[in-house]
């Protein structure tokens, strides 16, 4: 029998008993929950807006092979602001109010420290795990997991691929939160340690998204480098594409940049000079990867449309946090916090890669596997999802990414740890 095909049936089966059809806007599908119901909270951040969707879409096959102690699984999607962290504790209250279990934290890592501020104090004590916060800075925080791995892991690796492909001098342009800095400092430290030099290092506001003369001419005040590295947001890396084009020389200049410039945003409204050939890192499992492969059909059998290879990582690890929550609860006999908190490391098949495999689209097999009291190694369609003590992917793997004519092309698959 086809697994892969099978599994994309189920899920196209179980979109059709939810009642929807194609992909529509999924901050239109607000609905209550059944009182009986298990409630996770979506935070869906960047556009296109399909977080929620592939988080609708695991609760559903969960809800096909029996639920979760015999509830069902629901989700509620709520929007912040583009990472605004000034914003993202109104809106983790408002799901709060709703009564949501735990949430899946679709935000940038500043919004996400802001939404731990909330959830963390024992009045609310609500685990958060988030697919897309990947500062540093949030290791060990209480009540926080992820299903990225932290930048720690980035950082250096993008700094290796730099060098390895013979740059020696650089220059790093990124925002001025928790993410950029982080992401700054672990490239800059593996770049220098491997003897390569920074010739300039300059910040700018989150939010910012125009007007980027006066750092273009700070990234320049030593010279023209070989090498511009930018760790920040696709809008903001557009507009500081064409202010590159209009106000510096960058014949000869090879352009990197973090994971999340990777998106239609830069594609978009990047200038194409800058643009083409640019390179960077994105986590997700490889692209033969069989888990992924059986995400991908169900994703698309669920949607009538093609995964847009800009989605690649994002909505893997979003459906995959829904898995590991249904698992942790499952095995932790109840529908709380603290089973959660003692169990999502556990299933997650922890450091040592400890119990049976468990593969997407095999929750039933999974329910079989923890009420005959073995453990389950949860491998997800973002990669092996082995998470550590801090709750987070101790394992995986990022692809190079490169555009080429207007778009993005996977080069190879970079291995951690």
């Amino acid at each position: 029998m086809d697994t892969v095909s099978t599994f994309g049936r189920v899920a196209l089966l179980a979109l059709v008993l939810l009642g929807g059809g194609a992909c529509e806007p999924l901050d239109k599908r607000e609905y209550t929950p059944s009182g009986d119901s298990i409630t996770l909270g979506v935070i869906e951040t960047r556009i296109p807006r399909r977080t929620g969707f592939a988080a609708r879409l695991a609760a559903q096959e969960i809800n096909l092979a029996g639920g979760v102690l015999g509830r069902r699984v629901e989700v509620i999607v709520a929007q912040d602001r583009l990472c605004d962290e000034r914003h993202a504790p109104g809106v983790v209250s408002g799901l709060l109010e709703r009564g949501v279990v735990a949430i899946i934290a679709a935000t940038c890592s500043a919004a996400a420290r802001a939404d731990l501020e909330v959830v963390a104090p024992e009045a609310a004590n609500v685990v958060i795990v988030s697919p897309s916060a990947s500062s540093s800075i949030l290791t060990g925080r209480p009540n926080f997991y992820r299903t990225i791995a932290n930048d720690d892991r980035q950082g250096p690796l993008l700094a290796e691929e730099v060098r390895r492909q013979g740059v020696d001098s650089a220059a790093i342009v990124h925002v001025d939160d928790i993410y950029g800095t982080g992401l700054a400092d672990g490239f800059e430290q593996r770049f220098t340690a491997l003897g390569g030099s920074i010739m300039a290092r300059v910040s700018h506001p989150t939010g910012k998204t125009t007007g980027f003369t006066d750092e273009v001419q700070r990234l320049y005040a030593a010279g023209k480098p070989q090498a511009i590295v930018i760790m920040g947001f696709s809008v903001g890396a557009a507009g500081l594409s064409r202010d590159l084009v209009a106000s510096a020389d960058i014949s000869g200049v090879r352009f990197f940049a973090s994971e999340a410039v990777f998106g239609p945003g830069f594609l978009t409204s990047a200038d194409a000079t800058v643009a083409q050939g640019m390179q960077g890192l994105v986590p997700t499992a490889a692209l033969d990867d069989p888990n992924r492969l059986r995400f991908v059909e169900a994703y698309e059998a669920a949607t009538g449309e093609g995964f847009d290879i800009e989605d690649s990582g994002r909505l893997q690890r979003t459906y995959d946090a829904v898995y590991l929550m249904a698992l942790a609860m499952v095995k932790g006999g109840g529908a709380t916090t603290e089973a959660l908190r003692d169990n999502l490391i556990a299933v997650s098949g922890t450091k040592a890669a400890v119990g049976v495999p468990v593969n997407v689209g095999g929750f039933a097999e999974a329910l079989e596997l923890l009420s005959a009291g073995q453990e389950v190694n949860y491998e997800g369609a973002s990669g092996p999802l082995d998470l550590d003590e801090n709750g987070e992917p101790f394992r995986g793997t990022y692809l190079l990414w490169r555009i080429d004519g207007g778009q993005f092309v996977f080069d190879k698959a970079l291995r951690f740890p």
